[in-house]
């Protein structure tokens, strides 16, 4: 398709490879199964460099450094960090049906647990709903944030956009260990489920250690941040303390 002197989308004189009103390409382009398909969505959404795929990966390996770069305005490379982790929540609660339906079809390798107390009952919901829980999190984890990691003065707005690029990649490391949960239908490898049950909080404490870090850590010397970051962690727990009691009194009281 030959270039136009206006841009096709909303008529604005063009001069450059790029609209100047609306930022749609100039050059347009007529749309082929075979352009559609490798350039459209291959390249697209899932280009390495750009999308879906660049914001899994910055998300997993310098979530702090990503997040800042985000608010700093290095943000054409990056997928829409709510969307993509409405995305990766329905693609867990896909992967937890398919484990309950292989419960219920196929033989587990794995001793059966003791009688639950309620403690266990407890922590079974909480372990259940927890992407629930994370998400609702966000508000108040980011409140503390913004009040003990201070001194780069972020407003409480993009210390949000922060916990979401968290959020996003314990959601990843939740899903990669519940993989392991499938290694109890293969006799010779079951025992590897038990290491699955070690892995999600594991994992997940180191990587909130490293997402802290990577946003906050040149701010304080390693004393400083260390103390602010055992006084975050320390809130959480009294958070979640505070909501197994709650979820206790309801759970029992039925």
């Amino acid at each position: 398709m030959s270039k136009s002197l206006n841009c096709l989308n909303c008529n604005e004189p063009i001069s450059k490879k790029f609209c100047p009103n609306c930022g749609q390409k100039t050059d347009t382009h007529r749309i082929t199964f075979k352009h559609f398909v490798f350039h459209d969505i291959l390249h697209g959404v899932w280009h390495l460099e750009r999308g879906i795929l660049f914001t899994l990966k910055e998300s997993l390996f310098r979530p702090g450094k990503a997040a800042l770069d985000y608010i700093s305005g290095k943000r054409i490379r990056y997928y829409n960090v709510f969307y993509l982790i409405l995305l990766v929540i329905g693609l867990g609660i896909f992967i937890d049906s398919i484990y309950t339906n292989a419960k219920q079809n196929y033989v587990s390798f794995i001793v059966e647990p003791p009688e639950p107390t309620s403690d266990t009952i407890v922590l079974g919901f909480i372990a259940k709903y927890a992407k629930l829980f994370l998400l609702l999190a966000i508000p108040v984890f980011s409140f503390n944030s913004y009040f003990i990691f201070n001194r780069k003065k972020l407003n409480y707005s993009e210390h949000i956009i922060l916990f979401g690029m968290l959020y996003l990649g314990i959601i990843l490391i939740s899903i990669v260990g519940n993989l392991f949960y499938f290694f109890e239908f293969i006799e010779s490898i079951a025992f590897l489920t038990e290491f699955g049950y070690y892995f999600t909080p594991v994992v997940t404490f180191i990587y909130l250690i490293n997402g802290f870090y990577g946003a906050f850590g040149k701010d304080y010397t390693l004393l400083k941040f260390s103390f602010r970051l055992l006084l975050f962690i320390i809130l959480i727990f009294i958070y979640l303390r505070i909501l197994g009691t709650i979820i206790k009194f309801f759970l029992l009281k039925q």
